[in-house]
């Protein structure tokens, strides 16, 4: 009985000793992180024109007939229209190739708080869209029923 006594009196005065040098010394223990979200340099968000140039892709994930993995490369124009070239495996099966299948053409729209759409030309959803680190980046979540597919969009070129 005696050792479960003192742990629980040390623990209290271990615990006691913390709460009241974080309080003495105005600052935060270091215990827990202090995490804050990024905030836009120009406070100006995001607009359709912040995804421009070309970005290289990977997408991978789950579809009805089994596991997909695509490399590609997608051009923005900055006012809603893109292309792109991919190669995809489906199940361990290429049905497309980047080098000699021709490009695909879809729609983008990207809002203030840099969420957006890939559309296909029809208009419909393709895939909602998170753009981040100032349109350098994208991450999407493919809206294709049965899927569970995710891609990542990297900018190639800084001046584009």
């Amino acid at each position: 009985m005696k050792p479960t006594i003192r742990s629980m009196v040390l623990g209290g005065i271990v615990s006691s000793l913390l709460f009241v040098g974080v309080r003495f010394r105005g600052e935060r223990s270091g215990i827990v992180p202090e995490v804050h979200a990024q905030e836009n340099q120009d406070n100006s968000g995001c607009t359709t024109a912040s995804v421009k140039g070309a970005y290289g892709f990977y997408r991978t994930g789950a579809t009805s007939v089994g596991p997909l993995a695509a490399v590609g490369i997608a051009t923005f124009d900055g006012a809603g229209a893109s292309t792109a070239r991919q190669s995809i495996r489906r199940n361990g099966v290429t049905t497309s190739d980047l080098f000699a299948d021709p490009q695909t053409m879809g729609l983008y729209e990207v809002f203030p708080d840099c969420t957006g759409k890939f559309l296909f030309l029809d208009g419909t959803l393709q895939a909602p869209i998170v753009v981040v680190d100032g349109g350098r980046e994208i991450i999407s979540l493919s809206q294709t029923s049965g899927n569970s597919v995710y891609g990542v969009f990297k900018k190639i070129n800084k001046e584009d």
